[in-house]
């Protein structure tokens, strides 16, 4: 009879995902220059963007070539913090981040009430992004997700486990003002139907990591 020892077994996680959440201090000032910006320029019309939205104003795709002070500051911030990310995760596999530049293109949407963002993903990006300039009012008790962000498991469906959720198919973050999410930009994501009266305003970028030339 052969015996199982569990001192002879390997146990390893596979394909895990990197979803990082900050908290960064001291953005008030930053984020109420970033609301009377763009509110006002919602103001003016629709821009003719769409993308996944439904319910809401979607910007031009231009905010990391404004020169406006809230604008370069916020894709700082962007680049920063995904970069404190990519340093982590290549330093825990022993890995060394090649010298890069970054390229950056980001949008912000405004959601009214009812407004929501469709499944979708942005595969061409290593890095996507989500600032949360003002998030709303708080969601209602009867829809504790309303607005909220959720991320799909990117693996193929798998047959579920009678009584016994090993791993739920989404993950659902809550948002804050101030709240930056950084994710894979190929993990499929999407926004609920915001219940809220004030404007829930977020900007969202896509980062692309370029080697220096010569390199």
């Amino acid at each position: 009879m052969i015996r199982f020892h569990m001192a002879d077994m390997d146990r390893l996680t596979l394909f895990s995902t990197e979803l990082t959440v900050f908290r960064p201090d001291g953005v008030t000032e930053l984020n109420d220059a970033l609301k009377r910006t763009l509110l006002a320029e919602r103001a003016l019309g629709p821009s003719g963007f769409k993308a996944s939205v439904s319910g809401g104003w979607h910007s031009r795709p231009d905010l990391a070539m404004r020169r406006e002070e809230p604008f370069q500051a916020l894709m700082a911030l962007f680049v920063d913090h995904v970069g404190y990310c990519l340093q982590g995760m290549a330093a825990e596999r022993g890995l060394e981040v090649p010298q890069h530049r970054w390229s950056v293109q980001s949008w912000a949407v405004v959601l009214d009430r009812g407004g929501y963002n469709l499944l979708h993903d942005h595969a061409a990006a290593h890095w996507s992004v989500a600032w949360y300039v003002d998030a709303g009012d708080p969601p209602p008790a009867d829809a504790a997700d309303a607005g909220a962000l959720s991320f799909v498991d990117p693996r193929r469906a798998a047959p579920v486990i009678p009584g016994l959720e090993l791993a739920p198919s989404t993950f659902t973050v809550h948002p804050q003002s101030g709240m930056l999410v950084v994710f894979p930009g190929a993990l499929q994501h999407y926004v609920h139907p915001y219940q809220g009266e004030r404007p829930r305003i977020c900007v969202s970028a896509n980062l692309r990591m370029e080697l220096t030339p010569g390199r």
